[in-house]
């Protein structure tokens, strides 16, 4: 697993065979049929963790009453934002490597669009707030699906970059600091809701 590993982080998925694991491993290729039916279960099994944990991370979506809504919106503040994406952001570089693989790596795997799967999972929640948050008369304004998609698209992209783009751990809380500032602004901006 350790040679796979090194050999999809210096290749990539696709440019990688596994001949070149085989060889690394010093291991016969029915050693690694016996443990993986394919390439594409052995780099699975090297990042499963991590993608699992960032759909359950993202897997809490509920419907808002109004008094939920309320509290939401009331609780809602750039800190509070700042801690959630930096516990994932933690996550992420304590992972460093499975996530180098995931987002850097997976080209022509069945995660390579793994940002687009967890927008898709995170503009559910989104669009839940947005819509309580008008309905209950909070926010003046009420974006369609695909306006939510993409807005949320941007926040996921933005953190993922502090991988894709190798930010050194110390500066990726300054960097995450300012996302969380646009996002939270800009949502208040497009909802028409009351700065706080």
């Amino acid at each position: 697993m350790e040679c796979a590993k090194v050999e999809f982080l210096k290749k990539g998925f696709q440019a990688t065979q596994l001949k070149d694991i085989v060889t690394a491993a010093k291991v016969t290729t029915g050693a690694i049929y016996r443990h993986f039916k394919d390439k594409e279960a052995l780099f699975f099994a090297l990042i499963e963790d991590v993608y699992h944990y960032t759909l359950d991370f993202l897997d809490n979506a509920e419907p808002y009453d109004k008094v939920g809504i309320r509290e939401a919106i009331e609780r809602d503040s750039v800190e509070a934002s700042y801690v959630q994406a930096m516990t994932y952001v933690n996550y992420m570089y304590e992972h460093l490597e499975e996530f180098q693989l995931l987002l850097k790596c997976s080209k022509g795997s069945r995660v390579e669009n793994f940002i687009e799967e967890i927008t898709i999972q995170y503009t559910k929640q989104n669009a839940l707030f947005v819509k309580a948050a008008y309905e209950a008369g909070y926010a003046k304004c009420l974006p369609n699906d695909i306006e939510i998609h993409i807005l949320t698209h941007g926040y996921i992209t933005a953190l993922c970059e502090c991988i894709l783009h190798d930010v050194p751990y110390e500066k990726a809380e300054d960097y995450v600091k300012n996302i969380i500032k646009f996002q939270h602004y800009g949502w208040y901006g497009v909802l028409g809701l009351p700065l706080k």
